[in-house]
């Protein structure tokens, strides 16, 4: 049975809720797409209803629930929190799943309410640090090698710890990092147990194991280093490609968030960010939006937290989403190797996309680099909608505007305006858009790259192309992105978001060096790839483009 068979099928089926499941759907959150919305509230329905869960299952499906917008008292959730309570206030960690059970129990007990269990997490999290190995990995048993699984939900442990203004040792997040960092295969995924042919895949690399080292190492880079695609509005800081003076990796850490802004980690931010690229690589090259994996629901568990805190391709929310719908039959559940509850709880996590959720509490949400938050790829809380004019009234005074009055627009209302409209609405305002081009306000540049590239209209390519040889760095990677929507390729020619991507930025020269790099690269790959595909008649805007100087400074 085709893909897109089996989605109208699933689809289909999630329109015949029952009564009581359509009202407890009226009580949850929304995952902002209606088919996920209903999809969730069968799975919340099949856990509170028909699934037997075991002990081991109650904390997660009760973290799955209260991500879902379940409240605390809810039997199933309150139970859950009793149960990871007790273990961790005691410690009581053995056997295969002792940290994947501490993972599931920090998450549940710092999320349902972190002040209250403050002394339970701490000890929790004692517990996980003393069972780090010297090499940073965690493993199910004394005697077995490390594994990625279980370090996993090491990180998880002690991200959900430090949420809690718990006693984090950065170290054990530092060693963590370097030991994935250090024991990927070379063909940019990682196996289960790296370095022995044990356990899915006998070594070689698979699509659980890739995403779940991917979201560990942005965990990392997140505490360490401070998040990449998160803006913290607590914090005056200049924009992403503004020039500033050479600081220590310490000071930097500090500026941008992290958590231990004393310590000096042993990995850069940019090498973790390439390295999670890698795996974002290894995985598109083996796209397949329904999960081959014999433990099928945990993919979609592992990619939600690697998309959420690195730059995953553009569109993978519904285009793996819609995949993971095929999976859930018409009771609700969706069945993995673990059993349907826990399938069901991740795949709810998934669509809820609770490490977003994270984020949004934790930093806060704001327009993201390169203004990847502007369509709301990263699941932002929902905002409330500004009662504005049609977006055809706020762009028609620019047509009776000099250009010298541009910067006097609204930019929060443009862009407001912008995420809300539809595709026909945009291709309707592509002449008045094109003028925010030649604004002296590089945010509503980057905003016009953002709308233009929703249009999906391939004769703005040229103009798409000129966005890379923007002076602001911001404006480059909007850019850059719109090139990829409308071409539909999403990894971009393999070529990373981040112009300044690398290793550590020494001065100002370098930096300026590495952006420019950056620029010409991208241009070339882009220009040639237009050449092949362009229409003959289309042949002028390029060729004119040709004509214009590069760039030659950084704002």
């Amino acid at each position: 049975m085709s893909f897109r068979v089996k989605f109208i099928l699933a689809v289909a089926a999630l329109t015949m809720l029952p009564t009581n499941a359509k009202e407890l759907a009226a009580a949850l959150k929304s995952t902002k797409v209606p088919r996920y919305d209903a999809a969730v509230a069968k799975g919340v329905a099949y856990l509170t209803t028909t699934a037997k869960l075991s002990e081991r299952d109650e904390t997660l499906a009760a973290y799955a629930l209260l991500k879902a917008g379940v409240e605390t008292s809810a039997p199933i959730v309150a139970k859950g929190i009793t149960i990871a309570k007790e273990r961790a206030g005691g410690g009581r960690y053995t056997g295969y799943d002792h940290i994947y059970l501490a993972g599931v129990d920090a998450m549940l007990l710092a999320d349902a309410d972190q002040d209250a269990y403050f002394s339970e997490l701490q000890t929790l999290v004692n517990y996980v640090q003393s069972a780090q190995r010297a090499d940073g990995s965690w493993s199910d048993s004394p005697r077995a090698p490390g594994d990625v699984s279980m370090t996993q939900y090491g990180v998880l442990a002690l991200w959900a710890a430090q949420r809690a203004n718990c006693k984090v040792a950065p170290d054990a997040l530092d060693r963590a990092g370097e030991w994935l960092m250090k024991n990927g295969n070379g063909d940019g995924g990682w196996g289960y147990r790296p370095g022995h042919a044990e356990g899915p895949g006998k070594g070689a690399s698979t699509h659980n194991m890739t995403l779940a080292a991917a979201g560990s190492i942005a965990v990392s880079r997140t505490l360490l280093h401070g998040p990449k695609n998160v803006v913290n509005k607590q914090k005056e800081e200049a924009k992403f490609g503004v020039l500033e003076k050479v600081q220590s990796e310490a000071e930097k850490s500090a500026a941008n968030g992290s958590t231990f802004p004393g310590y000096n980690a042993r990995t850069s931010a940019g090498s973790l960010d390439d390295r999670v690229q890698r795996a974002f690589g290894w995985n598109q090259a083996r796209f397949s939006p329904v999960s081959k994996a014999e433990h099928k629901i945990y993919f979609y568990y592992a990619l939600e937290r690697a998309a959420a805190l690195g730059d995953a391709p553009e569109g993978w929310f519904t285009t793996y989403g819609d995949g993971l719908l095929t999976l859930q039959s018409a009771t609700g559940e969706f069945a993995t190797h673990s059993g349907p509850s826990v399938g069901t709880s991740l795949a709810i996590l998934y669509f809820m996309r609770s490490t977003q959720q994270i984020l949004d509490k934790q930093y806060g949400t704001g327009m993201q680099a390169g203004g990847r938050g502007l369509d709301d790829l990263f699941g932002k809380k929902e905002k409330k909608k500004k009662e504005m004019g049609p977006l055809d009234e706020l762009l028609g005074e620019l047509e009776k505007a000099d250009l010298s009055k541009l910067d006097n627009i609204n930019t929060d209302d443009i862009v407001q305006k912008v995420q809300f409209g539809s595709k026909e609405e945009l291709i309707g305002q592509v002449d008045n858009l094109k003028l925010l081009l030649k604004s002296k306000d590089p945010t509503l540049r980057q905003t016009a790259y953002f709308a233009l590239g929703r249009t999906g209209d391939f004769s703005l390519i040229p103009e798409m192309l000129q966005g890379l040889r923007d002076e602001n760095l911001d404006v480059n990677v909007e850019a850059l992105n719109a090139l990829r929507y409308i071409s539909r390729k999403p990894n971009g020619f393999g070529m990373p978001i981040d112009p300044l991507a690398g290793g550590a930025i020494n001065s100002d020269e370098q930096k300026l060096l590495r952006a420019n790099n950056w620029r010409t690269k991208a241009y070339k790959l882009w220009a040639e790839w237009y050449r092949e595909v362009r229409p003959y008649e289309d042949g002028g805007g390029l060729d004119e483009l040709e004509l214009l100087s590069p760039t030659v400074g950084v704002k």
